[in-house]
């Protein structure tokens, strides 16, 4: 049984449909695999996250320190965050979307802190909250123009369809557009359908708890 990144407590294996990974018994860190992470989101995910880590120093867990090649803090004197493979010490720390990521760069292991996790989660559920927010903002007052956003054609309203803040003619409509309506305050059915198909189609495999949701948000979106 390994021991965790960041204290002495046993990780224990996580069985879930999704990102294999293993937690802390004691601090509930979660520590996950380069090569599960590969083997899911691929290799580039992996890449993106030690090129991002690469040359850059640790951080103490207690006191925030800059760690570099040391194996305790020289503040606080606490253990450095270490690789439970390959017991390298200190791990590197980059930053995700303003989550902070402590990386192996010999084996592409991945610790997140509790912490984290939960920072990470938020802003999970905040995009997801954008992303599915379908509710129309183009009103006929604020269109100087009602013109087709692809191919510039005059539309009748009536006739339009939207989507993204955008209004196309129905030749022009892309996928998971739907008839712009300004009475709805939410998507009419035919665009919720519609989205929700076009949301499925780019979704590489189906989480099923809030942290391997979180993950895969996170590991998703190493290359933007």
């Amino acid at each position: 049984m390994s021991t965790c990144a960041f204290c002495p407590g046993p990780l224990l294996p996580t069985f879930s449909d999704s990102l294999p990974r293993e937690r802390c018994g004691r601090c509930a860190s979660v520590w996950i695999e380069g090569d599960a992470l590969t083997k899911v989101m691929g290799g580039s995910a992996a890449e993106a996250l030690v090129r991002r880590a690469r040359g850059k120093h640790g951080l103490c867990k207690d006191c925030q320190a800059p760690l570099s090649q040391v194996p305790q803090c020289e503040q606080c004197h606490r253990p450095a965050p270490t690789c439970p493979r390959c017991n390298i010490a200190p791990l590197a720390v980059t930053k995700v979307h303003d989550v902070e990521v402590d990386v192996c760069t010999t084996c592409q292991g991945v610790a997140l802190d509790a912490g984290e996790l939960e920072q990470l989660q938020k802003l999970a559920r905040a995009d997801r909250d954008r992303e599915f927010d379908l509710k129309p903002r183009l009103e006929p007052e604020t269109l100087s123009k009602s013109q087709c956003a692809t191919c510039k054609r005059t539309v009748k309203l009536k006739h339009a369809f939207t989507v993204n803040d955008q209004l196309y003619c129905g030749s022009c409509a892309p996928a998971g557009s739907a008839p712009y309506d300004p009475t709805l305050t939410r998507a009419s059915p035919s665009m919720e359908e519609s989205t929700s198909v076009a949301v499925m189609k780019n979704v590489r495999w189906s989480p099923v708890d809030p942290i391997s949701s979180a993950l895969d948000w996170l590991f998703s979106r190493l290359g933007n």
